[in-house]
């Protein structure tokens, strides 16, 4: 999820240890980068058991960031979502996760929310709805939201949203706040698990 600050499970996975029914397969030196075949490590993340029990992990670490901050951004359709995403992949400025979703997993998130005992926190979202559909003329059955979670120092986080938000703004994107990226963030853990049973 954080794979553009942090990289990808086999970039922090530095060894692993399997125990198999043959024996113990592990790497005899942990840090240099193999170049002469497929690294075990590769093999064995997500085989979910497959070919063994892994015993043993040695993971890179780092600092908790000194800030962490979340916000989201609507688009009109998921066309516009891409071409956003390219221009932010190509500007080499990347918040730890941005993520795209489209219409459809937008919906199924909207319907997965938790229901609120609180009028006022009802009538409140009414209103960003109707400002959303009726003023800013976004379709309902179109429009796309972006998740966003920002990590780093202050100075990082600062430079990243300034970027984001400028190219947001170039392709009329609407800045959805940081409640609704909290939201959308941990949505996309839930989608992943149901999904599979809604198709």
């Amino acid at each position: 999820m954080k794979k553009n600050a942090y990289g990808n499970i086999e970039d922090i996975v530095v060894n692993v240890k399997l125990v198999t029914s043959k024996g113990v397969i592990t790497k005899n030196s942990e840090w240099p980068r193999v170049s002469n075949g497929p690294d075990l490590n590769h093999i064995v993340i997500g085989h979910e058991g497959n070919f063994g029990v892994v015993t043993e992990v040695i993971m890179r670490v780092r600092p908790i960031p000194e800030v962490k901050e979340y916000s989201s951004i609507l688009f009109h359709d998921f066309e516009i979502g891409i071409k956003f995403m390219d221009e932010v992949a190509r500007s080499r400025n990347w918040p730890a996760s941005l993520r795209v979703v489209d219409n459809t997993q937008f919906k199924a998130s909207q319907a997965m929310k938790e229901k609120s005992t609180s009028m006022t926190k009802d009538f409140l979202d009414m209103l960003k709805m109707f400002y959303v559909l009726k003023i800013k003329g976004y379709d309902i059955d179109k429009f796309v939201g972006c998740t966003i979670v920002f990590e780093g120092t202050r100075q990082e986080v600062d430079s990243q949203k300034a970027n984001l938000f400028r190219i947001a703004a170039k392709h009329n994107g609407l800045v959805a706040g940081s409640e609704n990226g909290l939201k959308g963030y941990f949505l996309t853990f839930a989608i992943a698990y149901v999904r599979d049973f809604a198709a």
